[in-house]
Formats: structure tokens, sequence, C-alpha cells
């Protein structure tokens, strides 16, 4: 049952892609903005999903394990925490202070997933209105 879903959106997915490309009354650059869009958005979500990760040089972890002075960030332990949807990467500490790690990312995620969903929710308007279009 957990491929159900999957198939159904790759089909529906594979209509609007169909539906966005042949609607007549899109300019090409709306047309490709998916095409470069997506890709950079997916890419915006490796780096959000990644920021709080220490493996490469621990001693300049981004969520710092001692704190440099008291009462600078946060006090007592620290943890980083990454939520995949909607995408943030932020270090909490015990006392309940919130440091968000990647705000200029998050924020490109969002526009690269508006400049996805829009067209595609437009060609899959245009798939299901005028389904002979998709023909050609």
């Amino acid at each position: 049952m957990t491929l159900l879903p999957v198939f159904v959106g790759l089909v529906v997915g594979w209509v609007a892609l169909r539906g966005l490309l042949a609607h007549p009354l899109l300019p090409w650059w709306v047309r490709t903005a998916v095409f470069w869009s997506a890709p950079l958005g997916v890419l915006t979500w490796f780096v959000i999903m990644t920021a709080d990760d220490p493996f490469l040089f621990p001693e300049t972890a981004p969520c710092p394990g001692e704190p440099m002075r008291e009462g600078v960030i946060g006090g007592g332990e620290v943890s980083g925490i990454s939520t995949p949807f909607p995408p943030r990467a932020y270090c909490l500490w015990e006392d309940g202070t919130v440091y968000d790690l990647a705000p200029g990312a998050e924020f490109l995620f969002w526009v690269f997933f508006a400049l996805t969903s829009v067209p595609l929710a437009t060609g899959l308007l245009h798939a299901l209105r005028e389904p002979k279009s998709l023909l050609r």
C-alpha cells in the first residue's frame, strides 16, 4: 500500500508536466522554469537537511557542544534538529533557545517550491480541462 501513493503521485506529476508543456498560452520561460527550479529546490533541501550535521568538522559544529560564554546563545545541552517538510534546521538548547541554521536556504527552498508547483498546477488544470491537447 506504500507504493500506491507514490505511483499516483508519479502519474499526476507526469500528467501535470504534459499539460504544462502543451499549454498554448504560457511563454517558453514559464514552461522551462520547472526544469531548473525543481533540481535547485532539491539541492536547497539537501543543504537545509545537512545544516546541523557536525560530521565533517566536529570542532566547528554548527551547534556547539558547550556554550561559548554563558548566556551568549543558550544554556545547557544542545542538539541539532532537522525537519524534512517543511524543511528547517535549527539548534535547540535545554533552556528552549532556538537558533535557525539556514534561514536563507529555507527562503530559497520556498521560492523554488513555488516556481515548481504553480506551473505544474497550471499544467494539471490545463490537462483536466482539455485532455485532447495531451495527444499531440
